[in-house]
């Protein structure tokens, strides 16, 4: 039986997990039982027939000790890089009290590839630097930039003998994105709340959305391959859509008129992975298509309700 460790876990990675593991979709993994440091607890600790789920209520730089485990999911992330940095620092020096070194992925972003000027999906393959992400602008940069801090530290771990590696992430859905302020969880939450659907970008705006079961899936299987060469893959859908269908799509769904900002400029926002890497070396595919991950979603808000 496997033990998995999820570094920053209050956010929709750790709550997706979380939730992954109680509809016993871990058991195939042979994961039953879930540490989760998160400052901020939001569920009582619980154990399962199936799955044990522990929460440590407690900030990185503050722990004396972690638990033993198989696997670590590392989402820690602070804008200050030098923060970032020694949030790190504790890890690893908790990290040599382990009798055996547990595998471990770092949840980067494809925000490290910079702005895309010509609507064409990353790749693994071009080149990451800080010079890279210079046009990107406010919290955007920031967030690139610790995120590419924390991959080279990744990559030195696994010259140091870790197995380490790293996933990419883009853009999900699913019922633990209705917390967060994103565009298709606005759309979706106005759906519940207004007579029309508002989307206000006044550019071309193009995202792909991954379900987050699937997103789980995707995660563990890049765990579980995580070496000393630290493989790297993108994640999330490569199928496209523009926002302005998107919200279309939805107010379809719930029978609501969609109200769409006129386009102002000719400008665009594109951001969307290519996958062909994870599918062809992990043997990956997405399951569930954007209708039934929104269809899903929907369930869960009007659920709520």
């Amino acid at each position: 039986m496997k033990k998995l460790l999820i570094l920053g876990g209050s956010g929709f990675m750790g709550r997706s997990i979380a939730d992954y593991g109680i509809a016993k979709k871990l058991t195939k993994d042979k994961i039953t039982k879930i540490y989760i440091l998160s400052r901020k607890k939001k569920l009582i600790d619980k154990k399962y027939k199936h799955i044990e789920i522990n929460y440590i209520s407690k900030n990185i730089i503050d722990l004396k000790k972690i638990p033993e485990v198989d696997y670590v999911i590392y989402c820690l992330r602070n804008d200050n890089i030098k923060i970032s940095n020694n949030y790190l620092k504790n890890f690893l020096r908790l990290l040599e009290t382990f009798k055996q070194k547990p595998k471990i992925l770092f949840t980067s972003s494809g925000a490290v590839y910079g702005k895309n000027i010509n609507k064409i999906k990353d790749t693994e393959n071009k080149k990451i630097s800080f010079a890279s992400i210079n046009n990107l602008k406010g919290y955007k940069k920031k967030y690139a930039r610790e995120k590419i801090f924390i991959e080279n530290k990744f990559i030195e771990l696994g010259l140091n003998n870790y197995q380490v590696s790293i996933a990419r992430c883009y853009t999900f859905i699913g019922k633990n994105i209705l917390r967060y302020n994103f565009a298709i969880s606005n759309l979706i939450n106005d759906a519940s709340k207004k007579e029309s659907i508002r989307l206000n970008a006044a550019i071309n705006v193009y995202r792909s959305y991954m379900h987050s079961d699937d997103m789980i899936k995707w995660l563990i299987k890049i765990l579980k391959n995580s070496n000393k060469k630290c493989p790297i893959y993108n994640l999330g859908s490569d199928k496209v859509i523009n926002l302005r269908a998107l919200t279309r799509k939805i107010a379809n769904l719930v029978k609501k008129k969609p109200y769409l900002k006129k386009i102002s400029s000719k400008k665009f926002d594109y951001y969307a992975p290519s996958i062909a890497k994870a599918k062809k070396e992990l043997k990956l595919k997405i399951s569930i298509n954007l209708n039934d991950a929104l269809n899903s979603t929907i369930k869960c808000l009007n659920d709520k309700n």
